[in-house]
């Protein structure tokens, strides 16, 4: 939808300042780079979910052509440490080890080699004779919470729960005796891989053992500094971070990978080290943490919500990484009026893949079952699903239930209305049907999220330099991991000052010249840099006035519309470019940086509108996607091209995590099966239904320019919308995920229509 703006810069779409790089090849990713003698590592591990190293024998691997050398297990610092990329905090518990001598999950890090190539390094890898004691593993919630459960990280949880977190307002029995109906469910969701084309890489140069490089694919540059510093015993002036081009992220590079054995590798060579992982290393490094849901939803017989009751678990894994990060986050993202409201958290430990940051950070768990029992709830109350909902959305000046700062602003009503213009075109040309053979029906989701982290925690800061030509050079600590924010910020830049976007140059996330910036996570960089953004401009802005002052003593000098007047001895206009001239030439003159600081001072909500239409074959048991429409209040949308693209690559990841993905185990073996992207499936372009995606008129006055945040929003509607598009063609109660499990997936009709 085309939409008047008064803006210049931002508010329009605009092609990504390196896609033109990326489509021609000459973007920079980490394992593009090289520098001189450098090495290539591999990591050996763990081929078991649980067991004991008893033995290691490395002389086969000191036969194979260029092998340089090994890093044994004694040999690495043993402090535990939490590797996940989120500012400290005693939720994020420290239970990991540079090696182990037990592993506790399939690719546990015991040792590493090198060698002159990276082939050579894994044929040594592959040569070195690990002798274990293989031990049952434990993979999943239930299994974990028995009594006689083995403690997974007993020096953490005797029990294997990580955490207990109580959030909650009202009283649950009086919920219950107000609500004429309760509608209840257990709901599961299986672990989903991120499935980053660009596999895990690090280049790390610890040569003189005093000052360390890292090239990296990463998301949270100055959280891996701090992290890296500590578990070396370095001052984080002597860590450098810098990422290079990323090609994807998703929260999968929001923690430590294997930087730190490439480093311990590189001090003892004395030569850079390169380590880049397989696809296998890759699929069972870090996952979307599988969840275990108990959900009651009670409200009155017209429809007000009277009571929200969930017992929310998920499998950690067996280290804590994000997981009780993950769980605070989900207690905050009800955007429905609800007076009684509980909910219990727990973290679970298991000896399944480690669970992380992933795009929706448990915001999509327990919105899947929540937009089902929604569904659900309509339909024993006989009201219009969309109705229903917005009855009870939270609305400007309210507050989320336990929450303590009230909505700023709420496009949800309009995006709604929006998705059924949409939905009415396409019934227009293509009616639903409902025969002896086919039922095809509508679902809907709504969803919400956070502008930045929930907890507010969200810091970045931006300087901004003036050249004489009146373009600018900006340093921002965020990292654009593919989602645009270079681009974005610039605009955003650009916009303030008044001057093409191509005079705004800019450096981003090194932590040798930029300043800090939390992560890029929590769908905060749009909102929480920008804003820095903006306010290093506002300084630029300020100190050009100042100076201006200064040359012209004794006239009043003042700024609008980007423009300069100078009344008094000299009656003087001057253009952006000329007023930056004079005050780097002018004997009185002086260098312009402005500076700015953003602490998050809230988090705004975007909102989100999902619907599907999707068949039956009824003799089949087959289901097919045909449409999805999700129309989003992101605020201003800063750059609408970007957008429009997060949409649709969170429609897609939505259909994936609906349809067919999920880490699966062998049974017997206890090993993933899911070792490349033939094994695990991710939606292709031929698998994607028609899709239409749109943004509403809206403004957030806490966001830069308006704006709110997009990324993770994108995605979590989704997989619920698209159960309750199946579960009225089909006329199945749905209550895990995926799909495939229960029917059979047919081709989308573009993919059949091409055959």
């Amino acid at each position: 939808m085309e939409t008047k703006t008064p803006f210049q810069t931002v508010n329009h779409p605009i092609p990504r300042l390196e896609s033109m790089d990326k489509a021609t090849g000459k973007a920079l990713y980490t394992d593009d780079i090289r520098l001189p003698n450098t090495a290539y590592a591999a990591i050996v591990r763990s081929p078991y979910s649980r067991a004991k190293v008893l033995s290691i024998d490395i002389s086969a691997a000191e036969k194979v052509p260029g092998y340089l050398g090994c890093l044994m297990p004694e040999e690495a610092p043993t402090l535990y440490f939490n590797c996940s990329g989120n500012p400290p905090s005693p939720l994020l518990m420290a239970d990991e080890t540079v090696f182990t001598r037990e592993p506790k999950v399939l690719g546990d890090r015991i040792m590493c080699v090198a060698a002159e190539t990276e082939e050579a390094a894994r044929l040594a890898a592959d040569a070195v004779h690990v002798e274990y004691e293989v031990l049952t593993p434990c993979l999943d919630i239930p299994d974990a919470l028995r009594p006689d459960a083995v403690p997974v990280q007993p020096h953490i949880s005797a029990d294997n729960v990580i955490q207990h977190r109580e959030v909650f307002q009202g009283d649950r029995k009086a919920g219950e005796e107000a609500s004429d109906i309760i509608v209840e469910d257990h709901f599961y969701t299986p672990p989903m891989q991120h499935a980053t084309i660009e596999l895990t890489s690090c280049l790390c140069d610890f040569s003189d053992g005093k000052h360390l490089t890292v090239y990296s694919t990463s998301q949270t540059v100055f959280q891996e500094r701090r992290i890296m510093a500590q578990i070396l015993g370095l001052k984080e002036t002597d860590v450098r971070f810098n990422k290079p081009i990323v090609g994807g992220g998703f929260g999968a590079r929001q923690q430590l990978h294997a930087q730190h054995v490439a480093a311990l590798m590189s001090r003892k060579l004395k030569r850079p080290v390169n380590l880049t992982y397989t696809r296998e290393e890759d699929l069972y490094s870090v996952v979307r943490h599988g969840s275990d849901v108990d959900l009651r939803i009670g409200a009155t017989k017209d429809g007000m919500l009277q009571l929200f009751d969930t017992t929310f678990r998920l499998n950690a894994g067996p280290f804590t990484t994000h997981s009780p990060t993950v769980v605070a986050a989900a207690a905050r993202k009800l955007q429905y009026n609800v007076p009684n409201y509980f909910f219990h958290g727990i973290s679970v430990f298991t000896n399944h893949i480690t669970g992380g940051a992933f795009r929706g950070y448990g915001n999509s768990q327990l919105t899947f079952g929540r937009e089902i029992l929604m569904d659900r709830l309509a339909t024993a109350l006989n009201m219009d699903p969309v109705e229903l909902r917005l009855k009870n959305q939270v609305q400007v000046g309210e507050c989320f239930p336990c929450a303590s700062i009230p909505v700023s602003s709420n496009g949800i009503e309009a995006c709604a209305k929006r998705c059924r213009e949409i939905q009415d075109e396409i019934d227009a040309k293509a009616p639903l049907i409902d025969n002896d053979e086919i039922r095809q029906a509508w679902g809907i989701a709504f969803s919400c999220h956070g502008s930045g982290p929930s907890s507010k925690e969200g810091l970045s800061g931006a300087v901004i330099m003036l050249n004489a030509d009146a373009t600018v050079h900006l340093l921002v600590g965020s990292a654009d991991i593919g989602q645009g924010s270079e681009t974005m910020e610039c605009q955003i830049a650009a916009e303030c000052l008044g001057i093409p976007l191509s005079d705004v140059q800019i450096t981003a996330a090194d932590t040798l010249t930029t300043p800090y910036n939390t992560g890029t996570f929590g769908s905060s960089q749009t909102f929480i840099c920008g804003n820095a953004v903006t306010l290093a401009c506002d300084d630029l802005k300020r100190k050009v006035l100042e100076q201006l002052k200064v040359i012209y003593s004794g006239c009043e000098v003042e700024e609008k519309d980007h423009r300069y007047y100078i009344r008094g001895t000299e009656n003087l206009e001057l253009s952006f470019r000329e007023a930056a001239e004079k005050i780097l030439f002018d004997f009185k003159g002086g260098v312009m940086i402005g500076s700015g600081s953003y602490k998050a001072a809230a988090c705004p909500n975007p909102f989100s509108v999902c619907f599907v239409k999707a068949e039956y074959h009824k003799k089949l048991n087959a289901i097919r996607l045909l449409d999805i429409i999700q129309v989003v209040d992101v605020g201003t949308p800063i750059n609408r091209m970007t957008v429009a693209g997060q949409l649709e690559g969170g429609i897609a990841q939505g259909v994936g995590y609906a349809l067919y993905e999920r880490m699966e185990i062998n049974p017997r073996t206890k090993r993933t099966l899911s070792s490349d992207l033939l094994h695990y499936r991710i939606p292709q372009m031929d698998d994607m239904p028609q899709t239409y995606v749109d943004m509403v008129d809206s403004y957030d006055p806490y966001g830069p320019l308006g704006a709110k945040s997009v990324g993770e929003l994108a995605t979590v509607p989704v997989a619920p919308a698209i159960v309750n598009a199946v579960r009225h063609a089909a006329g199945t109660e749905i209550s895990s995920l995926p799909l495939c499990d229960k029917f059979v997936i047919l081709p989308s009709k573009r993919k059949e229509e091409r055959r």
